[in-house]
């Protein structure tokens, strides 16, 4: 098939994800970044580990002015379906909530596409709401919880939970160098905000604490700085982050009965894994064999001083939940079953 996928293509999206896999799999892709449309980069930050305050302005920047100016985010999302349209493709996806319906509407006006999104976000991210809007064909959600939402006013939506990534989700052997820069008895690689920020300051008191991501946000005050190493890592960087540590924590944010992106990416690393508890993720992993779970912050306290004393468990976890990712929670796999229900609508 010729598929376009709209999203920003830097590492470790979905979009960039998506987009491979769909060639992978012997499709014709066109990938479309809203950031190049918007000529606002951040690859080079990107590349380098980087998310400068300068490109989150900007970025932050184009996106409230295209919130506070339809006419200006009709102009840039019209600018996009024009581009797909050219391609003339079998089917559409976007990764995005932000596509308003008037830009939906002239694309399917100018193509026979099937029009999909696969909304990587939990429901506190819905923003305007546009994916309910009735002009998709089919969406897909993470969270079981949206799925119900959409199908309660007779959208066609599907669950398909998000995977990882095995050409670089996947253990990789640290050189001395490496070693020196990741080791550490827990880690985290994402932004930092005050529910997860109380947890990791509870866990710096006795553990040797590296926090991955985006710059500490000015406003969040925490003692966290020292713990945090002012760098994002993707991809392979991001294995050698949880390949280093001992223990991966895994918080939510907004997640009502979804499971995040980290949970596959953890278990795709070989790392071991500690998770904030959904029901959802015992359909997914098995609690205790794959992966071990946290329902508040005592019980993770104990689990943490367990497993740190306890490195034969660890990996004895580390190793089943490893398998069981590249097994069944991978690209290949979701994008196949993506594929298979279009094709049956």
């Amino acid at each position: 098939m010729k598929i376009v996928v709209i999203g920003p293509q830097h590492p470790d999206s979905l979009p960039k994800c998506s987009a491979e896999t769909f060639r992978a799999l012997g499709n014709e892709v066109l990938t479309v970044d809203e950031r190049k449309v918007l000529k606002v980069s951040l690859d080079k930050d990107l590349s380098r580990g980087k998310m400068k305050k300068w490109s989150i302005l900007k970025l932050r920047l184009a996106d409230y002015a295209m919130k506070i100016f339809p006419n200006f985010e009709n102009k840039i999302y019209n600018r996009i379906a024009d581009l797909s349209a050219d391609f003339q493709p079998d089917l559409v996806i976007t990764h995005s909530t932000w596509v308003p319906p008037e830009s939906l509407l002239r694309l399917k006006k100018n193509t026979n596409a099937k029009i999909v999104c696969w909304f990587p976000d939990h429901p506190g991210n819905l923003g305007r709401q546009y994916l309910l809007s009735g002009c998709y064909d089919y969406l897909f959600f993470k969270d079981k919880y949206l799925v119900s939402m959409a199908k309660r006013i007779n959208q066609n939506a599907a669950y398909l939970p998000e995977c990882c990534e095995p050409k670089w989700h996947k253990r990789i052997t640290l050189s001395e160098e490496e070693l020196k820069k990741y080791t550490c008895d827990v880690t985290i690689a994402g932004n930092l905000y005050y529910y997860r920020a109380k947890i990791f300051e509870e866990l710096s008191k006795y553990c040797d604490v590296k926090i991955w991501g985006p710059p500490i946000p000015r406003w969040l005050k925490t003692n966290l700085n020292k713990f945090h190493q002012n760098q994002l890592v993707t991809e392979e960087e991001k294995a050698k982050a949880f390949s280093g540590a001992k223990i991966v924590i895994n918080t939510f944010q907004g997640e009502v009965e979804g499971i995040n992106l980290r949970t596959f990416e953890a278990a795709g690393c070989g790392a071991f894994q500690i998770c904030e508890y959904r029901e959802e993720i015992e359909k997914l992993f098995i609690p205790g064999e794959e992966i071990e779970t946290f329902r508040n912050l005592d019980e993770l306290n104990e689990k943490v001083k367990f497993y740190l004393a306890n490195p034969e468990k660890r990996k004895e976890i580390a190793d089943k939940g490893y398998k069981r990712a590249h097994e069944d929670h991978t690209y290949t796999k979701r994008i196949t079953e993506l594929l298979s229900i279009i094709k049956e609508l």
